[in-house]
């Protein structure tokens, strides 16, 4: 599988198993379901991004900590 297609295959895994949880999880910090769902989204495009140039991290879940961490 080539970097793009593997990207996109680990961005839709995560997306599939843990979008309602990391919704939840930054929404309960910052008490705005939307300013959660726009970080959220704006790491998947970091990652869909990055993914194919560096290689998806082995947990790809946890590849959204960074940009998460810094909205």
């Amino acid at each position: 599988m080539e970097g793009d297609e593997q990207a996109q295959a680990a961005a839709d895994a995560v997306a599939r198993r843990s979008y309602g949880k990391l919704v939840a999880f930054l929404a309960s910090r910052t008490h705005d379901v939307a300013a959660a769902e726009d970080a959220l989204s704006e790491a998947f495009a970091a990652a869909l991004s990055e993914w194919p140039r560096n290689g998806c991290p082995q947990t790809p879940k946890a590849g959204f900590s960074p940009w998460l961490a810094a909205r």
